[in-house]
């Protein structure tokens, strides 16, 4: 059994150390592997320049890769769609994808197994117990990396969900001040700091690369997932199909937005109370039940000493 774990654990720690070795020598090289890529394109490769590269570039970071893909190409198509969609809502994080993000679960699981493990030697735990303990060690660190992007895309949305009453407010006034649209977001996204402005910068870029305003507004939706967003989206969109004053569009939206913002408001005061009840029950009560009733415990069980 130690032979065993102390395997496990050489094993394991050598692949977390090629694995970050490869990850660091992938950011590093990204601008590399580009303009390499665009020489690829103009002449062929020339052999001793790729016997020049590292070995971790060359060998390592290459079978990193394969083995990331022949992992990521296991999952079914709807977790794979799901975990890129969270993934995209929370801005790409660390230039994850999909398949680093699952060969990073996969590394957490075992890390926590190996963890459980060591544990198991102070912990007496025996037959039914000890399966359960490993199992639900090993989900924890299997579902650690995904619960960190899941939270990191909570947080941007929750972030964009109230900054949009505040921008579009800007882009309201903006317009009506004479202001072309596209003028109007890249105001909007130089005088407001956050997920959304940085939004808006990426479909201005988008428009000046060529591509259509439907296009690039369009973009947005997909890579935030708000609702709220997606809404006035689509109304900017229809306006622009239509050729109706987008002023009055805006207008509309504005109104909607500071409305939604504040029945927001209305429900999370309403889920206080429900929400304060357990931190009351486990840390408020129990103290005051010590202050209220702790002296009259004190003298009565004196009272009963004295009586004897």
């Amino acid at each position: 059994m130690n032979i065993l774990l102390v395997v496990l654990v050489f094993l394991f720690v050598s692949f977390v150390v090629v694995a970050a070795g490869s990850i660091i020598a992938q950011r590093r090289g990204q601008v590399k592997d580009r303009l390499s890529n665009i020489k690829k394109m103009t002449a062929d490769a020339d052999p001793e320049e790729m016997l020049r590269l590292p070995f971790l570039q060359r060998v390592i970071a290459p079978a990193w890769r394969g083995i990331s893909h022949a992992v990521g190409n296991i999952a079914p198509r709807e977790i794979r769609s799901r975990l890129e969609k969270r993934i995209m809502h929370a801005g790409t994080p660390w230039n994850l994808n999909f398949y680093s993000l699952v060969t990073l679960q996969l590394m957490g699981g075992g890390a926590f197994f190996l963890l459980a493990m060591l544990m198991l030697r102070v912990i007496d735990f025996t037959g039914v117990r000890m399966v359960l303990f490993v199992l639900f060690i090993t989900f924890i660190g299997f579902y650690l990396p995904y619960g960190v992007v899941n939270s990191k895309a909570d947080t941007r949305q929750h972030q964009i969900r109230r900054a949009l009453p505040d921008a579009l407010d800007l882009l309201l006034i903006s317009v009506e001040a004479g202001l072309g649209f596209d003028m109007a977001l890249k105001r909007v996204s130089t005088q407001m700091a956050g997920p959304l402005s940085e939004e808006f910068k990426k479909a201005l870029d988008e428009v000046r690369m060529g591509s259509t305003r439907e296009a690039a507004l369009r973009g947005i939706a997909k890579r935030c997932g708000v609702n709220e967003l997606n809404t006035f989206i689509s109304a900017v969109i229809q306006s622009e199909q239509l050729g109706s004053n987008i002023a009055n569009t805006l207008k509309v939206q504005a109104d909607y937005m500071r409305q939604r913002r504040r029945q927001l408001a209305e429900e999370m005061a309403m889920k206080a109370p429900v929400k304060l009840v357990f931190p009351l029950i486990v840390f408020i009560f129990p103290s005051l039940f010590v202050v209220i009733m702790g002296p009259a415990v004190i003298r009565i069980f004196q009272t009963l000493i004295g009586g004897f």
